[in-house]
């Protein structure tokens, strides 16, 4: 589908032409219009057009004019001339500028539909030679940045595609924007080209990586700064802007790629968007992180199956850092929470092992403490899941009577229904499953039914009351009651108090 642009001072011209083609046959989208050459120029900043169909004479400026300063900014759009005049020198100037066509008002629908068909086919041919020529070159880069080109080879490839740079020094900057904005990753990577008139590429994740050449640091200083405030004018969610390290020949650049990605871990501690360079981080400590939760408490909490608890000590001890007025290196905190899984692992669920490695690349690759939180609460809720099914110390009868329990929680349950159905005494069913679990039987049914509820008040908007009957409390006072003296507060005090974290 290719862009199409109306500029035109008159409204019902502008309509005319949206009625008169059958834009979307030929594979084309009408995606917006002005009423002057300025107006359409401002517009165009922020949309990206194949191909632009304007009037010659329109007030503060004329099309011959909007041409012209397109051509300088957008080489490869196709621009098709309309009139009410056939004056001579007007066609003389537009053939001069490239234009597809010039028509004559009223527009013969023929003749215009033929004279997109030809812009259509120059698009697909340009865009094929373009989009081979970028691949094999962007693929290029991304070797030499990876180090898997050789000298010779890479000494071939950088006259082919004419990678060489007139400054005196080089730099790799790596820019990371937020996942919801990488749809629009090709039109930042032609602002940023037309910005340093240098070479961007798009990588695997959808980060542009480019790559510049200067003289001056002040020279790169104030491009970088209005890189920034590009950044800032179309992002709505985070960006940062990782300014490798300075090299001196191509054959560095992998050096100034990796400082770039080293710097991109800089993301977890930075609350606002914005530039990060080596002088930013000279402001964080490498200093061993403390906090006032102490380890042994969530390991307490765990081993309990205090859920709530946990989660809250993760929470906390997360935000302490966060509101820390202590600038704490980001490979402090990860290492922080790389512990917390490695402690826990080793002394509350060895089960968990396998896991391990997938979660500390989680962790690494975390651009913000709210992500690392969420994947720690995502850690100890499999833990808690794993401890619950763990069936190793458990006899074959708690195990089955375990496993109805949790099926059938919101059915009427008591040691005398149970022992029924085992075919086992009811007092000694009460003392083994005390022994083996470590509960009375009422406190287990009761934690449990406890935990359903908190999963329907959070993910629910049913009523407290109905929710109690649904996980088996039959007394909604009953219910009330007990949930208040095991947490604390009220059902729906803890639905909104947990529905605003």
């Amino acid at each position: 589908m290719y862009n199409v642009f109306l500029v035109d001072d008159e409204p019902f011209i502008i309509e005319g032409m949206r009625a008169l083609v059958p834009w979307e046959d030929y594979g084309l989208k009408v995606v917006g219009e002005a009423s002057n050459g300025s107006e359409a120029i401002k517009k165009l900043e922020t949309c990206h057009v194949d191909i632009l169909l304007t009037d010659i004479m329109m007030p503060i400026m004329d099309g011959l004019e909007l041409i012209s300063t397109l051509k300088e900014r957008h080489p490869n759009t196709k621009y098709i001339v309309l009139s009410g005049y056939e004056e001579f020198e007007y066609v003389k100037k537009g053939m001069k500028l490239g234009i597809e066509n010039y028509l004559l008002k009223p527009v013969n629908e023929q003749e215009l539909i033929s004279t997109l068909e030809n812009s259509i086919e120059k698009l697909e041919k340009s865009t094929n030679n373009e989009e081979a020529y970028t691949i094999l070159r962007d693929n290029t880069i991304w070797r030499c940045l990876n180090q898997d080109i050789d000298a010779k080879e890479w000494r071939e490839r950088v006259e082919l595609y004419s990678l060489e740079f007139d400054g005196q020094n080089l730099a790799v900057i790596l820019m990371q924007i937020s996942d919801g904005e990488h749809e629009n990753s090709s039109f930042f990577r032609n602002r940023v080209e037309e910005l340093f008139q240098s070479v961007c590429i798009i990588n695997p994740d959808g980060e542009l990586i480019l790559l510049v050449s200067f003289n001056c640091e002040d020279g790169l200083k104030k491009k970088l700064d209005e890189l920034n405030m590009l950044f800032a004018g179309y992002v709505s969610g985070k960006y940062h802007i990782n300014v490798g390290s300075f090299v001196c020949s191509t054959s560095e650049l992998y050096k100034s790629y990796q400082r770039a990605k080293e710097l991109s871990s800089y993301r977890l501690v930075l609350k606002e968007s914005g530039l990060i360079t080596d002088e930013l981080t000279k402001q964080y400590t490498q200093a061993s992180l403390s906090t006032s939760n102490e380890l042994d408490d969530l390991k307490r909490y765990i081993v309990g199956s205090e859920q709530e608890k946990a989660f809250l000590w993760i929470k906390g001890a997360f935000d302490e850092i966060n509101k820390s007025t202590k600038k704490v290196a980001p490979t402090i905190i990860r290492g922080f929470a790389i512990e917390i899984v490695t402690s826990i692992q080793k002394d509350v669920s060895s089960h968990a092992n396998d896991q391990t490695v997938g979660i500390v690349k989680r962790i690494l690759e975390a651009y913000s403490i709210g992500i690392l939180v969420d994947i720690l609460i995502d850690f100890i809720e499999g833990i808690f899941r794993t401890l619950e099914q763990k069936p190793e110390h458990r006899s074959p009868i708690i195990q089955s009577v375990v496993q109805y329990i949790q099926e059938h929680f919101y059915e009427e349950l008591s040691l005398k229904t149970l022992s029924y159905k085992f075919h086992i005494n009811s007092i000694y069913l009460g003392q083994l499953f005390q022994k083996e679990t470590g509960l009375v039987f009422s406190e287990y049914i009761n934690h449990l039914r406890l935990e359903k509820a908190k999963q329907l008040l959070r993910g629910t908007h049913l009523k407290a009351g109905i929710i109690g009957k649904q996980v088996g409390y039959s007394d909604s006072a009953y219910f009330y009651k007990q949930f208040k003296k095991a947490v604390g507060i009220t059902p729906s005090a803890w639905r909104t108090m947990n529905i605003k974290s």
